[in-house]
């Protein structure tokens, strides 16, 4: 009940703490403890971390955005380092994405109905798509029907998204050497999905540098965040 009264009035818990910093610590802790489950390479005290996190109250959006990524984000620096190896990343990674699909499973049956439906792609060429799974966890979240395409070139996203209407179409570039063509593969995305109006927008850490536009790109929007992809998405469904 006393922590209850501190959350609500915003007042400072015994030891100088906001129930807000609090909540922001515990958050910080659990994320150190599972980035070090995931480099003790234990598939099963991860899995089991994050079912005790889940069932203590944490959000899925809080799992995904502030326990499991970080921890990714861990793996993409240390192979930068050289401190291991794209074998041991890659292995580690699809291991992460199979639980992000397995936690976001147990929301499924309870799911409103649908608000559109979105295919998300990774930039042909991209190995980064951590993020891309957990955004699609967050549009499944909020209700969208989702296809996902973590491995197809243009040419197939291209047919695909000619073939099946789509409200929204968007692309995940994860490393800044992949933006160079974006603004020619907006433009194929949006005349083979022009029967369709289909709109197209971008994500992913590339576009977290300053400076990016939609002028640069052609996009109907950027997002640098999964929560704001889904709010904006839904934005642009106003005006269909």
């Amino acid at each position: 009940m006393i922590p209850s009264l501190y959350a609500a009035h915003g007042e400072t818990k015994p030891g100088g703490r906001t129930a807000q910093e609090c909540a922001e610590l515990r958050r910080r802790v659990e994320a150190e403890r599972f980035l070090g489950l995931v480099l003790s390479n234990s598939p099963e005290a991860q899995w089991q971390h994050l079912l005790g996190l889940r069932a203590s109250g944490m959000g899925l959006e809080t799992l995904l955005m502030e326990i499991m990524a970080p921890a990714v984000r861990e793996l993409g620096e240390m192979w930068l380092n050289d401190r291991m190896s794209f074998v041991e990343v890659t292995t580690k990674s699809a291991r992460l994405q199979h639980m992000i699909r397995s936690l976001g499973r147990s929301d499924s049956d309870f799911l409103p109905d649908g608000c559109g439906s979105v295919l998300l792609a990774a930039a042909p060429g991209e190995q980064h798509t951590f993020g891309l799974f957990v955004l699609a966890e967050m549009f499944l979240a909020a209700g969208w029907s989702v296809s996902l395409e973590a491995n197809s070139t243009m040419e197939m996203l291209c047919e695909l998204v000619a073939s099946r209407r789509f409200d929204a179409v968007g692309l995940s570039v994860g490393s800044e050497r992949f933006l160079a063509p974006v603004g020619s593969q907006v433009a194929a995305l949006r005349q083979a999905s022009e029967a369709h109006a289909s709109r197209i927008f971008l994500g992913g850490w590339a576009f977290t540098t300053a400076g990016q536009s939609l002028d640069d790109y052609g996009a109907d929007l950027v997002a640098v965040d999964g929560r704001s992809a889904v709010e904006k998405a839904e934005t642009l469904l106003i005006g269909r």
